[in-house]
């Protein structure tokens, strides 16, 4: 749906209008395909000589758009992301060719928290702009106020993003992205989380596919935990099976694998633990790991466990390939593997969907437009490949700019399976310490006590967190 701009009584010029008088001169940095609307919300803005009639009345566009060109000269945007190295340096190096070819005298500051838990407080301290942080981040932003809806911006004319452009990035990743009706985070990076996979060892063991279910799992990791057993190095015998992690991403896959969907899509639902399936899930793997099927290693690292046959499979991404890949290149192994999908009980195996997003925040109108505009940049489809590529991470889309530049990640990488992004909900932000607490509890459970018992407590340890908690905007 196209938004019909016209121009407003008096002198006030708006900036959608007054950067038509630039698009000759600028065309390389402004899109040229017609304008489209994510969602079925225009922004109408009221005629200049015509009466309103009664029975429809259009209310001027919010004054967040109405921003002169001039204003924006001198602008000054300060934009913090958690990444350090290569990704980085290629946002510094991106800031620097924006502030020497944007027309509209806007200046780019790029900062690096050096990693996500920093972030919150940086936000405080330094009174950025714009944000990368993950999905639910900017949901708590948008639900605390603090943070800017991008709707409105996706639809502007020469300025927002086409249909075409809005479906080159796959509709998951955009409503991973939304929360209470409203656009929080424009997608930047997404990882696909599943199972490093020993194929050559599995069919060594008589399995020439990967598990699809749960049960095909067990009896895998049993095989080569078997295997182990009998092996003439010590340091072998009792490893084999799963690599063990209590990871809150990765409990949530294993719930997923077993029809359990413990944070909600829709706004005001509450984190749901007490369902049947989550006892099942934690009955699953306790008495997978009474049948000695599973193992927790010393090293928090799981190359050179996954490369020398200590372990079948380990849960792993994107980002975990090439690290993988070098360990067993280092060893000389002949072993092929591959990033596989999480089995599901009664469904097809799936990828978790994880990743940044970025954020716009409330301030003045012309430090928000001057954000955007950032962000829209960023946005092109030949960065957005670097940014992927740097990332070793998920193309957005499908288009000719969304492949994977990196052989080995297409090489270890099973294309064919369905993607569960996780939904972007500010609570999980609060319970994913507790869910990684229970999980680890589920293995070291004391005497008597039952996986029931720790659910009941995660439920109740996660209300009660919750409720504690008090929404501080930032300003």
């Amino acid at each position: 749906m196209k938004t019909a701009f016209q121009k407003q009584p008096g002198s006030v010029k708006i900036v959608l209008l007054m950067l038509l008088v630039l698009v000759t001169g600028c065309s390389t940095f402004l899109p040229e395909k017609s304008p489209a609307t994510l969602t079925p919300s225009p922004i109408p803005i009221t005629p200049s000589h015509q009466p309103q009639p009664t029975a429809t009345i259009t209310p001027e566009i919010p004054i967040e758009y109405r921003v002169e060109i001039n204003d924006l000269r001198g602008s000054e945007i300060l934009f913090l992301h958690p990444f350090v190295g290569a990704i980085d340096e290629q946002y510094q190096a991106w800031a620097e060719e924006f502030n020497q070819k944007n027309p509209y005298g806007i200046t780019i500051k790029v900062e690096s928290t050096g990693g996500l838990d920093t972030l919150p407080s940086m936000i405080q301290s330094r009174n950025p702009q714009v944000i990368l942080t993950t999905p639910e981040l900017l949901s708590q932003g948008l639900e605390e106020g603090w943070l800017a809806a991008l709707d409105g911006y996706l639809t502007l004319p020469e300025l927002g993003l086409s249909e075409a452009e809005q479906k080159n990035i796959h509709e998951e990743f955009w409503l991973q992205d939304r929360f209470s009706g409203a656009q929080s985070g424009f997608p930047a990076l997404r990882t696909a989380i599943g199972l490093i996979y020993n194929t050559t060892w599995a069919n060594e063991l008589g399995y020439t596919n990967p598990p699809s279910t749960p049960q095909e799992f067990l009896e895998q990791a049993c095989a080569a935990a078997r295997e182990n057993n009998r092996s003439a190095y010590l340091d072998k015998r009792g490893t084999g099976g799963w690599l063990l992690s209590t990871d809150s991403l990765h409990a949530i896959a294993w719930w997923y694998a077993f029809g359990a969907k413990v944070l909600p899509e829709k706004p005001g639902e509450k984190i749901q633990f007490e369902q049947n399936s989550v006892a099942t899930t934690f009955q699953f793997l306790r008495d997978m790991q009474s049948q000695g099927c599973l193992w927790q290693g010393l090293n928090p690292s799981p190359y050179r466990y996954f490369s020398e046959r200590y372990t079948l499979f380990y849960i792993g991404s994107l980002q975990d390939i090439p690290p993988q890949q070098a360990y067993h290149q280092s060893l000389a192994r002949k072993d092929d593997w591959t990033l596989i999908p999480f089995p599901r009980q009664n469904q097809e195996p799936f990828f978790l969907s994880h990743g940044f997003s970025y954020g716009l925040l409330r301030t003045e109108p012309k430090l928000q437009m001057a954000g955007w505009l950032w962000i829209r940049w960023l946005a092109d489809p030949s960065r957005q490949s670097t940014l992927t590529r740097l990332y070793q991470g998920m193309p957005l889309g499908n288009s000719s700019q969304n492949v994977f530049f990196d052989p080995i990640l297409e090489k270890h990488f099973m294309h064919d399976a369905s993607l569960i992004p996780l939904p972007g909900n500010p609570d999980w932000l609060i319970a994913r310490r507790p869910v990684e607490d229970a999980f680890w509890q589920i293995f070291h459970l004391a005497e008597g006590q039952s996986v029931e018992e720790v659910m009941v407590e995660l439920q109740s340890l996660t209300e009660y967190e919750l409720s504690r908690t008090q929404a501080t905007p930032i300003p």
